[in-house]
């Protein structure tokens, strides 16, 4: 039976009722499908006809222990066999695409708007799943022939609205949805921890950007699952050498988690961490003290895909996206800090789900990094930009070394786009926006800071008091390290 739910605000979406599936309809720019024989399609390599319980023997063939497997030649796997894709040659289009790649837009919009027209739309279902739009008016007047026979002792004057000529219906991902952060937290304790495999790392920076700051994707054991906004801890290999005898096995270390719940590779399986190199330069000679160099991020940024990674997890519940999807969302972050709102982003403009199709609200990123060539993944959020619908979707660079601010001249941070678009980030929060922060510790004092004096100076407001609102509104969340 495919129930046709009233086209109210953002979405029209179908729920076929015994499928295994969600549906939607979403308008193509040509009226011809995409056929699953396309040339977009990865012609059948021997090594990913494998499934990836062939660990060892695919990782020996593919030349495991080079530390890098050039992006985009899928031989660990292939994202549109293993990965769920369906067929479609996304994941293939955009590694071969590059920064020119651009998100399929969704033309669903207009065809929403044209159904929005009719005021006080309604639909019923009839006994033999044929669907009708019904328009009733003050007075509700029994039809003179039950063309579409209802269970209802009423039945209504009807007209067939059917999709747009050149729409298709598009399978939407649905079998994780389920999951909140109470199901999926604590799969695994750090002192019992489970084993992940890496797939791929990619350098996500420019080489005159500074530092060293990699995407990397892992496999993750049967049934462990984790929703957007938590965190994975990653314990790496050997012992303490610092501990008693040198015999107590490293602390873990908290990564905030980079996809959805979905992963990269849409399977519900991969989770993706972004991490930066902790390095330590000498002041004196400017060269890197290995001694200083951070354990885990080094091992994960030198991993060679196939390498066994002890996790534990996942943990987090203030991160997480409003169930609410007409809510406001503002992200800040610093640096990696991004991690957790690249899931957000995926989960709002990018997968085929229900949440993206539903989203009515408004997302606001604000991401500061030092140089233009350490802006991370800035491919994706340009596509994004590009698939999102007209002011849904706003973004502000912060580049420290590269732009100055209102306030005083000097270099922008964080805290400067905030104070610059105070009277927007207030409005956006009084009406029930949620805002979030990510990024090193150091991030927020400035940013309290700049926002007291905002409240005070310019609003006349008890700084102290909105904020303590906010906050007892679940709208406030933080989580720096």
């Amino acid at each position: 039976m495919i129930v046709y739910l009233p086209a109210v605000i953002t979405s029209v979406v179908l729920l076929c009722h015994d499928l295994p599936f969600t549906s939607s309809f979403q308008v193509q720019n040509s009226p011809t499908p995409i056929s699953k024989s396309s040339s977009r399609i990865l012609p059948p390599l021997s090594a990913t006809t494998q499934q990836y319980h062939d660990n060892e023997d695919r990782i020996k063939s593919v030349g495991g222990g080079i530390p890098v497997i050039p992006s985009g030649n899928c031989l660990l796997f292939d994202p549109d066999e293993q990965g769920k894709l369906q067929g479609t040659g996304a994941l293939t289009d955009r590694i071969s695409q590059g920064s020119s790649y651009a998100l399929q837009p969704s033309a669903l919009y207009e065809y929403i708007q044209a159904q929005a027209q009719a005021d006080h739309v309604q639909t019923i279902i009839d006994n033999d799943t044929t669907a009708a739009v019904v328009t009733p008016t003050t007075t509700t007047t029994p039809a003179a022939s039950n063309k579409y026979p209802s269970s209802s002792s009423v039945t209504y004057s009807t007209t067939t609205t059917d999709p747009p000529p050149n729409a298709i219906l598009h399978q939407s991902q649905h079998w994780l949805e389920h999951l909140s952060p109470k199901t999926t937290s604590n799969f695994a304790k750090p002192s019992k921890p489970v084993t992940a495999t890496i797939l791929a790392r990619e350098r996500l920076i420019s080489p005159s950007a500074p530092g060293d700051i990699q995407h990397i994707v892992l496999q993750l054991p049967e049934g462990m699952q984790y929703v957007e906004g938590q965190s994975l801890s990653v314990i790496p290999p050997g012992n303490d050498p610092n501990s008693k005898k040198g015999k107590k096995p490293f602390s873990p270390r908290l990564y905030s988690i980079a996809s959805t719940r979905y992963g990269d590779a849409l399977d519900g399986k991969t989770i993706s961490l972004c991490v930066r190199r902790a390095e330590y330069y000498d002041p004196i000679t400017g060269d890197i003290d290995m001694s200083k160099a951070g354990i885990c991020s080094n091992f994960l940024c030198d991993a060679a895909p196939g390498t066994k990674v002890d996790v534990a997890g996942p943990v987090g519940k203030t991160m997480n996206l409003p169930s609410d999807t007409d809510t406001d969302v503002i992200m800040v972050a610093t640096g990696t800090g991004i991690a957790p709102f690249r899931s957000f982003l995926h989960r709002l403009f990018v997968e085929e789900t229900v949440v993206r199709h539903m989203f009515g609200g408004r997302a606001w990123l604000v991401l500061g990094v030092p140089t233009s060539g350490g802006v991370l993944y800035r491919e994706e959020i340009d596509s994004m930009l590009q698939n999102a619908q007209p002011g849904q979707l706003q973004v502000d660079y912060a580049i420290s070394r590269e732009m100055t601010n209102t306030v005083d001249g000097g270099k922008l941070y964080v805290q400067h786009v905030i104070t610059q678009n105070a009277a927007e980030f207030f409005k956006r929060l009084d009406n029930g926006a949620h805002v979030y922060f990510c990024g090193l510790k150091g991030m927020m004092p400035p940013i309290m800071d700049a926002l007291k004096k905002v409240a005070e100076e310019e609003h006349g407001l008890d700084w102290g008091e909105k904020l303590k609102g906010w906050k007892k509104n679940h709208q406030w969340h933080v989580e720096v390290y």
